[in-house]
């Protein structure tokens, strides 16, 4: 089975992790609703899909980690 868009626990797992990366939720749902450069879009409206959702999981890791996106 597939489907087109991200579970609610999907994007609450994601949401945790964001809160983590940045330490409170305010700032978290501050990132989540910026335009990101890197996304061409907001995080919150990019992560609606399963791609989307990888994608915003990879600038949240380079963030996370100094990585690069």
């Amino acid at each position: 089975m597939t489907t087109d868009s991200v579970t609610t626990l999907e994007f609450t797992n994601l949401k945790n992790k964001v809160i983590e990366t940045f330490g409170s939720e305010s700032l978290a749902d501050q990132w989540l609703n910026t335009f990101n450069v890197s996304l061409s879009g907001t995080p919150v409206s990019i992560a609606q899909t399963p791609t989307g959702l990888l994608e915003v999981q990879k600038v949240l890791n380079a963030i996370s980690y100094g990585g690069v996106v």
